[in-house]
């Protein structure tokens, strides 16, 4: 997995990053059929989660900003979450005042959300990470979806250097959202480790070069017969161009999910 977090979660981690629209996961006004409320269908949709680990939305009922994490570990034998730290990082002073989010991304072309109630905090090299119980509901509306637009066809490079050994990384984007990105590296000879930060890296969209820094959060060597790493983190010294060009990129894609899906409902309609 990534550094020390390997012992004690047990777990491998692969990275996909994406940025979802929010969703009520605690809407009662009536019952409604895009819910999951089988227990073992959501025991096994966090599963597909924690082995896709998508970029997550955190919200809070006491402000309207939005906050990053992902899902480290799914503990299906004690129900628990294990959740990485929020960026910006006072979303964790606000954990530690609430004990409660709600949680939201994108799996499979779909979005997702659930409530999480905090019951724990810890920390490995310095990160926080945090415990919660696994919920009794989640918002999933799986029909009528289309499938997410692969980052990976467009075949974008990737170029950065670990601060900490000086190695220079080098491989295709796997994934993009608006605050971080993945990467698929042939192999992980610079020896990576959760919390690494990458100097001087570029991607090319539009044959425009963005430069940045990447705080590492996910390591994983693909499971999917092909030896790969799959290497994922958020941006850090990114000017505004830069920013605003990844969000022009990733709108695009979105505006394209949603168009895909409109075709394809309609489509489903005509037949039915």
């Amino acid at each position: 997995m990534f550094g020390t977090l390997k012992t004690l979660f047990k777990k491998e981690e692969t990275i996909t990053v994406s940025e979802p629209e929010v969703y009520d996961p605690e809407s009662n006004s009536h019952p409604n059929p895009n819910f999951l409320t089988d227990k073992n269908k959501i025991r096994l949709l966090l599963k597909d989660l924690e082995q896709d680990s998508p970029l997550c939305t955190i919200n809070f009922e006491s402000t309207d900003e939005n906050f990053s994490s992902s899902i480290l570990d799914v503990q299906l034998e004690n129900s628990q979450i294990i959740i990485d730290e929020l960026l910006p990082s006072h979303g964790n002073h606000l954990i530690a005042k609430e004990h409660s989010v709600k949680l939201s991304t994108l799996h499979k072309g779909i979005n997702l959300a659930f409530k999480l109630d905090i019951i724990d905090t810890g920390s490995s090299r310095g990160i926080a990470y945090y415990k919660t119980t696994i919920p009794e509901k989640v918002y999933y509306p799986q029909r009528r979806s289309s499938p997410r637009i692969q980052i990976t066809s467009l075949n974008i490079p990737f170029s950065g250097m670990s601060q900490r050994t000086q190695s220079s990384i080098g491989g295709l984007v796997f994934d993009l959202s608006r605050t971080g990105v993945g990467i698929s590296t042939p192999n992980n000879i610079v020896r990576l480790q959760r919390g690494d930060l990458l100097k001087n890296c570029n991607i090319t969209l539009d044959k425009q070069v963005i430069n940045f820094d990447l705080i590492v959060r996910f390591i994983k060597t693909s499971n999917k017969g092909i030896r790969n790493t799959l290497v994922g983190g958020y941006f850090e010294n990114i000017n505004s161009k830069g920013r605003n060009k990844i969000e022009r990129f990733v709108a695009t894609i979105e505006r394209e999910e949603i168009r895909n899906r409109k075709e394809q409902a309609y489509i489903s309609a005509m037949l039915d």
